[in-house]
């Protein structure tokens, strides 16, 4: 097997690999990775069989003698197709082992994996994290999302004819959008208020992406008559409906306007799972149980986020 770098020129065949992979998201695609290019060093990898087949894809970052796959990702890890297999010179365990080697020729000393959560797989892909135990990697961070299992949901107390309720009592409408300035500073302000924070994305970023990704990334508002009263980031991967970003007025959250917006998209998908994000801080070490109940009111229970540190 062969390790080269990724270079912009690979960027078909990298896309490509991902399209077709098991457990790749559009997350990994070089049109939404590369958009904040200039924050991170790339080092990511791609991996050949020995007849010369790309197997396998590295999404990763260097900074100082520390690698991330991937720092400006939800997760990252190692990107498989169907051929990957549990053991053999095509497993993730000599992948990792092959990859662990050349980045200790190259300088770094350690290595942060975080994998992709099991709902968003295609097929079964936990081949990695058997590979990460036997090369003596550590769970260094573990995050909790709450996740709706849409084909069974666990009844909720939010929506329904609650939400229903609510939308006709408002005179309360929920379209689809495009234009982020729209609602942006609905979520901005939400952030500075409760969180004392800023989105991850800017206004003109998540615009960008979107207009990247029209069918993977959708903006919604709850409206009257012309009136705004939230807005919310859906990313659709694999067959998840994952809440990216979401926040109302104070009129909106005095009508619960976002539980309408929960409320027209679980209602009206065929996606096995809604996933609302984790609530934690400090390395997963605060867990804002706040939050956990809200989540779970809507009928969602507890998956994980990890990330592993492999010293090199």
């Amino acid at each position: 097997m062969e390790i080269r770098p990724y270079t912009p020129g690979d960027a078909n065949a990298w896309n490509e690999f991902v399209a077709r992979s098991k457990n790749g998201t559009f997350l990994f695609n070089r049109n939404y990775m590369d958009y904040h290019a200039d924050r991170f060093k790339d080092c990511s990898l791609m991996v050949y069989d020995s007849k010369g087949r790309l197997s396998a894809l590295f999404p990763a970052n260097r900074d100082g003698d520390t690698v991330h796959s991937h720092q400006g990702l939800t997760y990252g890890g190692l990107v498989m197709d169907n051929r990957t297999s549990g053991a053999g010179d095509n497993s993730p365990l000599n992948i990792l082992e092959m990859i662990a080697e050349r980045l200790r020729k190259d300088g770094a000393k350690t290595l942060y994996y975080k994998p992709v959560p099991h709902i968003y797989h295609q097929q079964p892909a936990e081949e990695d994290l058997y590979a990460l135990w036997r090369m003596g990697a550590h769970l260094d961070i573990r995050n909790l999302s709450t996740t709706i299992n849409l084909a069974d949901p666990i009844k909720s107390s939010r929506l329904g004819k609650r939400a229903l309720k609510r939308r006709n009592r408002f005179n309360i409408s929920v379209s689809p959008n495009d234009d982020a300035s729209l609602f942006w500073p609905i979520i901005v302000e939400d952030r500075r208020v409760r969180h004392n924070v800023t989105p991850v994305h800017n206004r003109h970023e998540i615009q960008l992406l979107r207009d990247r990704f029209p069918d993977d990334i959708r903006f919604f508002i709850a409206h009257r008559e012309n009136e705004i009263l939230a807005g919310a980031v859906i990313y659709l991967i694999n067959g998840v409906m994952h809440l990216q970003y979401a926040a109302a007025t104070d009129t909106g959250k005095e009508q619960y306007a976002v539980d309408v917006i929960y409320n027209e998209l679980l209602t009206s998908t065929d996606c096995r799972y809604f996933d609302f994000g984790i609530s934690n801080e400090s390395r997963g070490l605060y867990l804002n149980s706040g939050m956990v109940a809200h989540k779970e009111e809507f009928g969602g229970r507890s998956i994980i986020y990890d990330t592993y540190r492999l010293d090199l």
